[in-house]
């Protein structure tokens, strides 16, 4: 039987990003900051909020990050394939643009989900998982899907307007760790966080990732965490939009 073609060239991306190197840098860092993280932190950190150790605090946030994981990953097959001029060849095939990338933002979604699938893994044994509600769990998705969009279609968008490699991936790494670590993936706000530093943590798209996923791992969902879908989903509509725009205005030709 052969595959409808957006699920053909999301297998196309699978096979071509999939090697050990990619796995253990891409997913085998944040594996690593909860191990270590998780057990130094929680020697100095007695509890945090209604997470209660520092490692179950640490857990929802580092699942959540997995959503710009799985953007990097997809943002990478796609400057590599308008490197190697594999963007006209595959148009040439028979695919059409909206296919190549949906298959992008599809790719995106599932790389985010194997890096959910492996923190969880990796936090077993060190906190264990709570026992999740199928609304609870069906939010987390929901929020790592609607993440997962908003930051794949941004570097997308990016990836389509830069030639140079160098611009473009000093870019995704400064995005990548900006939205990382001034977020609430770390750690939490509270009353002696500087009001700036508040501003910034709080514009930050993925503190209200992690603030959802956090919620559904204490059973404390409430009107934020309604608010934070609405602007994630607000955000991963505008930059669907502006991947659509800018894939119209594709230019071929080499890059460097």
């Amino acid at each position: 039987m052969t595959l409808p073609p957006v699920l053909r060239l999301v297998v196309r991306n699978f096979r071509a990003s999939i090697d050990p190197i990619t796995l253990l840098v891409m997913f085998g860092q944040p594996a690593f900051l909860i191990v270590i993280l998780g057990t130094m932190f929680n020697q100095l950190i007695p509890s945090v909020g209604a997470s209660g150790s520092y490692v179950a605090f640490l857990v929802p946030g580092m699942i959540a990050s997995q959503m710009i994981t799985g953007a990097v990953l997809a943002g990478r097959i796609f400057w590599l394939d308008r490197r190697w001029s594999m963007v006209e060849q595959i148009f040439s095939g028979p695919f059409r643009r909206y296919e190549y990338l949906a298959a992008l933002l599809l790719t995106t979604l599932l790389f985010a989900l194997v890096g959910v699938g492996i923190m969880a893994l990796v936090a077993l044994p060190l906190a264990g998982l709570p026992t999740l509600s199928a609304v609870e769990l069906a939010v987390i998705l929901a929020t790592i899907g609607l993440g997962a969009t908003f930051f794949g279609g941004l570097l997308i968008a990016i990836g389509s307007r830069i030639r140079s490699a160098n611009l473009y991936f000093t870019i995704q790494s400064l995005l990548q760790y900006f939205l990382i670590f001034i977020s609430t993936v770390y750690y939490p706000v509270s009353s002696k966080t500087p009001v700036v530093l508040k501003v910034v943590v709080y514009a930050n798209p993925l503190t209200y990732a992690a603030n959802t996923v956090r919620d559904a791992f204490t059973h404390s969902f409430g009107p934020g965490d309604l608010t934070a879908g609405i602007v994630l989903g607000g955000l991963a509509l505008a930059t669907f939009g502006l991947a659509v725009a800018m894939f119209r205005r594709l230019e071929f030709g080499p890059v460097q």
